[in-house]
């Protein structure tokens, strides 16, 4: 044997048993050649036919094959193909004594590393093997690679829902707020109205007690009105889906009125209300239902600087109308219009103000979280909880506007029998 040279020495490494080369061969020569040539450099295990080499791969780790293409039984080209299919990376030298340009072709066309002539030189064999050794650890750090980019991934991805948790989580206790805040503002000028009254009175009776009896059955309303409010997040936090109370619409709009009677937006305007000839229960959760025609009502309230009187109009179709053709977006805008399935009787609930009108670059980012055009006043929450709620119920919401002349909001839902 001639002496190993440096440009032959398998590469070193710091545990090199780890790596096992895979002798196939039918002869006991070759076989035994092989071991002692290798026998510093790798885990060299031998057997005598591709059937015994197969169950071999199948229970132990591979990192480089030398297969003889002839032998009996298995050829090293099927031994080849199977070893590839349990594991593709291990790399495979042929080894044969009757070479052909096709048997070549074919083992490289299906993985081998290398094709080499029997006999063998030692120098030869060593730098076949310190290839495929390297192709190998190429191989096993792609995989590794692969991995670590898969797992950062699913790190990735764990990140992105925690966020998304805690961005929901905020942007449900920041509606909590909003919509608590209505309500506590009107007990705010209740309260204010009732320190008036008090403050230069020792005593009540008559008119004067009448009506702080009446303002303190304002403020039950919404103290009422907060913990509907509550209760219904509380029901989304905790994934409940029981239905709250259903209320008629002729009921919604009195409830209305008393909830804005002292709130800031109305004291220099006017709030008018055109209930329905006949009542109907609308199918959604009263508490929403308020909700949404607050949110809506303060929304026009604050469409004009100037005294306005808003109405909330009530009707009852006996056919939904129809919403396929295209809306225009300079100034028209559909909420849930996707999930709108129903076709029969609705009642529809308008919101009519004589503002000033929306512009198209205000009206396409409207009902977004946190967009307001009120920085000293608004949270740019009131709209986006509306959008919410139409769409958590199947509602439909159409606003159309015009500048200079007001916008109309129209709120349409299902209704029962």
């Amino acid at each position: 044997m001639t002496s190993e040279t440096a440009s032959t020495r398998v590469p070193s490494v710091a545990e090199p048993r780890k790596f096992t080369l895979l002798v196939v061969d039918d002869e006991e020569g070759p076989r035994q050649s092989l071991r002692m040539v290798f026998r510093n450099e790798f885990n060299v295990h031998t057997v005598e036919s591709g059937e015994k080499a197969l169950a071999y791969a199948r229970e132990h780790t591979i990192h480089v094959a030398i297969l003889d293409i002839r032998m009996s039984g298995s050829t090293g080209i099927e031994v080849l193909q199977n070893l590839k299919q349990i594991d593709s990376r291990i790399e495979v030298i042929m080894l044969t004594a009757y070479e052909t340009l096709d048997t070549a072709r074919q083992a490289l066309r299906l993985g081998a590393c290398d094709y080499l002539s029997k006999p063998f030189d030692l120098s030869t064999i060593r730098a076949a093997a310190a290839r495929a050794l390297h192709l190998r650890s190429i191989s096993d750090t792609l995989a590794s690679t692969a991995e670590r980019l898969q797992d950062l991934n699913l790190r990735l991805s764990d990140i992105a829902l925690r966020e998304e948790m805690a961005r929901t989580t905020n942007e449900i206790y920041a509606g909590v707020i909003h919509d608590i805040n209505n309500p506590l503002t009107v007990i705010s000028g209740y309260v204010q109205l009732l320190e008036e009254r008090l403050k230069n009175v020792a005593f009540l009776h008559g008119n004067d007690l009448d009506k702080v009896r009446s303002s303190l059955e304002y403020i039950g309303r919404q103290v009422s009105t907060c913990t509907a409010i509550a209760s219904r997040y509380l029901r989304f936090i905790h994934h409940q889906d029981a239905p709250g109370r259903q209320l008629s619409v002729n009921q919604i709009l009195v409830d209305l009125q008393s909830l804005l009677k002292a709130h800031p937006e109305v004291r220099f305007n006017r709030l008018c209300t055109k209930p329905l000839d006949i009542d109907i229960v609308p199918l959604i959760d009263a508490t929403d239902l308020i909700q949404i025609l607050l949110n809506l009502a303060i929304n026009a309230f604050q469409s004009t600087e100037h005294k306005q009187t808003v109405w909330v109009v009530a009707d009852s179709l006996e056919k939904a109308p129809d919403f396929t053709l295209p809306a225009d977006p300079a100034s028209e805008l559909f909420v849930g219009r996707e999930n709108f399935k129903h076709t029969g009787p609705v009642v529809s609930i308008s919101v009519l103000d004589q503002g000033a009108g929306i512009p198209p670059e205000v009206l396409a980012r409207m009902f977004e979280p946190y967009f307001t055009t009120k920085a000293e006043r608004g949270t740019g929450l009131g709209l986006a909880i509306v959008a919410r709620l139409v769409q958590t119920h199947g509602a439909l919401l159409h606003l159309k506007t015009r500048l200079s002349e007001g916008t109309t909001v129209t709120l349409y839902l299902p209704r029962q029998d």
